[in-house]
This record gives structure tokens, sequence and C-alpha cells, in this order.
């Protein structure tokens, strides 16, 4: 994620952890994130829920208002909640011919929607130098979650402040090449420790 937003979308350091830091709060940057009130309601893991949305068992109607109604419950990277942000992501998957749950795919609508509706925010995101600024601008343009509070700037803003400590000025050189660019088809590898196997992306573990 780090490298998608420093690499594809042009972000400092600063903002790219700033931004980083509020995605983390909303799903643990997870982008098969269901909010946990759904979880509980539909008996499904994060998995099946994305499943059953890829596949048609829960429809569009279903996906957009989980509970009926105006009923808002957020989903992915992002925790998309409102009910046409939730359509046009859905729309865009399918166009993409992708799982509503991919990560690249949810990386690049969430650069259309910064480019397209957030464009002030996506400016203060490529050129501050602070990681609270870019922080508080997502969470108060961008998010905009009912509790808005100081404690909760500040605690999005440690998280954004973590990811600046671990990654900022440093060079990223994902397996495969120490001058490899960001390429949804050539995704930087991926180990999985308990078992010691690898895979890129979705493709089958070997």
């Amino acid at each position: 994620i780090w490298w998608f937003l420093k690499e594809k979308m042009g972000m400092t350091d600063a903002g790219a952890a700033g931004l980083m830091g509020n995605l983390f709060h909303e799903s643990s940057l997870n982008p098969n994130n269901v909010e946990d009130t759904i979880n509980t309601y539909t008996g499904m893991t994060d998995e099946q829920y994305t499943a059953a949305v890829d596949s048609g068992t829960i429809d569009k109607e279903t996906f957009l208002h989980p509970k009926g109604g105006d009923s808002k419950y957020g989903y992915g990277l992002a925790q998309w909640t409102y009910w046409s942000r939730k359509e046009n992501l859905l729309k865009f998957a399918k166009q993409k011919n992708k799982s509503i749950g991919d990560l690249y795919m949810q990386l690049d609508f969430l650069m259309i929607e910064l480019s397209a509706g957030y464009k002030g925010l996506l400016s203060t995101l490529k050129n501050t130098n602070s990681v609270k600024e870019a922080s508080n601008g997502v969470l108060l343009q961008f998010e905009r979650p009912a509790d808005q509070s100081v404690s909760v700037q500040n605690k999005r803003a440690s998280y954004g402040q973590t990811y600046y400590d671990k990654y900022a000025q440093k060079t990223i050189k994902p397996t495969g090449g120490n001058n490899m660019k960001y390429d949804e088809n050539n995704k930087p590898l991926v180990c999985m420790q308990t078992h010691s196997t690898c895979y890129k992306g979705t493709r089958t573990m070997t």
C-alpha cells in the first residue's frame, strides 16, 4: 500500500503515512473487511462475505443496504459506507473483472475517488511534510466518521506516524529486482512464514 501511494499517486512520505494510518484504523489494511455488525448479522467471515458478493449470492441491493432501508455499513480498505460509494466500488470491480475485495482494485478506486472528488485533499497528501496534517485531512474530509474528536485525531495520527517511522525516506525494493516499479501484473513476492511458501497476489501457492 505504501508503495502504491508513493509510486502511483505521488504522495509525500507524510501524506502516504497519514492516509495509511487512517486506513489501518478503518480496516486494519484488510481489503476484505466488512463492518463487524454485518459479520454478526450474516454469520459470515470477511472472506465468506466477499465471496458471496462476488458470486451474486449477496446481490447488489443487499450489499448496499445489508439490513434494508437506509442502513449503512462499511466495507473494504477505506470502509466505504455510503451506498453510492459502495455502488461505484462494486461497478468498478466488475469493470476490472476483479473481486470486490481485491487490494489493487481498491487502491485504484481510491485513487479515482481522491482525484475526482477530493482534489484539495490529494494536493495536501502530495505536498505535506506533516503526518498530523495528512491524517486529519483524511479523517475530516474523506472518512468523516461520527467521532472526529481530538482523541480520535491523535490516535489516527499515531498510526500514521508508525508507518512514517517504518518507511519514510527508505527505498522499498520488492523481491524481484532493485528497480521494480508498481505493476499489478508484477506484484511483490509475499512469503508465508508459517509454511515457508510464497505466492504473488492470488497466484496458487507452490
